[in-house]
Parts: structure tokens; sequence; C-alpha cells
């Protein structure tokens, strides 16, 4: 196995994934051999499933539908996607989504390009700049565990949000090792993801170490599992 393959196959394995995790990266040139693109998509989310499939490029003009999304994922809005965005957060205001101060503080990727290189982490050319996986609450613990998000620190701040979703991709970008969305209506919509999954975001600058971690992660848990096991069998529950 080369490149990614076996990251990817750990993370399927261990986690027990059953959806392949995803990679994403800016590119300011979409690399040689590698098809770009062609039809509609809804939203950057969209673009997400379909790398399950296959590997390709999107252009920033792919992603303006959703405004919100081609922002987040660090693209020149058109003046129509930003005509569109406002008019998107205007109705999410006045509905009661979201709070008018919140829009400028919404993130995006830090590393910027002209287009977006999504695919299969397993078969992925390049470092990508984001993981993308969908995850089960007992998944992601193990997720987190294996990156130390789940030590008790001083800082306790989860690094869990909400809306919108596509934000989980930015936050991983700029600086945090994971970053977990419990996802919005919008990104379900358009994943068709169902409502027990929530994404999880890994910043590439994780990868190189998480394999060996996960690992060590992953047989820690086994061996607390078989202690539980045991108590449990020891002390089974009952009311008198």
């Amino acid at each position: 196995m080369t490149g990614y393959a076996s990251l990817a196959q750990t993370l399927t394995t261990l986690l027990g994934l059953d959806r392949p995790p995803v990679a994403a990266a800016p590119v300011e040139a979409v690399p040689k051999g590698i098809p770009i693109f062609e039809g509609v998509s809804p939203s950057s989310c969209a673009f997400w499933r379909q790398a399950e499939k296959e590997l390709f490029a999107a252009n920033d003009a792919d992603h303006m539908n959703c405004p919100i999304g081609a922002m987040v994922m660090g693209f020149e809005l058109t003046d129509e996607a930003k005509e569109g965005l406002r008019r998107g957060l205007s109705m999410m205001c006045e509905v009661g989504y979201v709070k008018p101060e919140e829009a400028g503080e919404i993130p995006a990727l830090a590393k910027k390009g002209k287009a977006m290189l999504y695919g299969p982490l397993s078969n992925f050319p390049i470092m990508p700049e984001v993981v993308v996986i969908w995850l089960q609450p007992a998944q992601a613990m193990l997720l987190r565990e294996a990156t130390g998000d789940a030590e008790w620190k001083s800082d306790v701040s989860s690094k869990i949000f909400g809306r919108p979703a596509c934000a989980a991709l930015a936050v991983a970008s700029q600086g945090a090792a994971v970053s977990l969305s419990f996802g919005c209506s919008g990104m379900r919509t358009f994943t068709g993801v169902e409502p027990a999954y929530m994404l999880a975001a890994l910043s590439g600058r994780l990868l190189e170490k998480l394999e060996p971690q996960l690992q060590r992660t992953h047989k820690a848990n086994c061996a607390m599992q078989a202690f539980y096991d045991q108590q449990k069998s020891y002390f089974p529950f009952k009311k008198k």
C-alpha cells in the first residue's frame, strides 16, 4: 500500500466505518490526469458523497450554488453568489436560525485555491487539507481518544459544532486536529446522511501520526471492554 491507503484501511477497520473516508485539498491547478467535475451540485457538502466513489476536481464556480459553503471552502464569491449569500443570511436571521453577528465569524479553510480536489482518502494523490468521515457516537469517541481530545485538561472546549456543518472543515484546517459537527439540516438534505451520523473533519497535518495513535487507542479500548464485560458478569444489575 502507498500514500494514504493504509491509513484509510485502518480508519475503516478500527472505527468500523461503513462509508469510506474522503479527502479534500484546494489546488491552484488541477493535477494532470484528474477528471474535472461536469454537472451541477446544490452545495459544497454534496461533493463529499461523490468523493466516496471517485477522485475528481471541482472548480470554484461549481460551489457557488451554496454561497456559505463556497465561502467556507475558501473560494472568492462571484457577485451573484455574494447577493445569494446576503439574501440567504437575511432569511436565516429573519426566521431566527442565526444571529446577524454570526455571519462574520463563520470560518474558511486556511488554504485557498481555484479548485478543490476531492476523492477517497485511499487513493488521494496529494496531502489532504482535510479528511471527512461520518461517525456514530461510539466511533467519534474512539477517534477523539486517539487524538487526545478526550483527555481532561484545563481547557475543556469540545470543538463540536452545529451549523453550518461545513465549517467543521475550516476549523480543522485552521488548527484543530479533529473538528466535529452534529450536522445542519442543509448538510443532511444535500448529502442524504442519516440522523444517526455526525460529521468529523480531520486536519491533514494530523494524518502522519494518526494511524499508530488509533491502533494504540483501539487496543486500549479492547482491554477496557473485556474488563467492563467481566464486571457486568460479576455484578449483573438487579433490583430487590
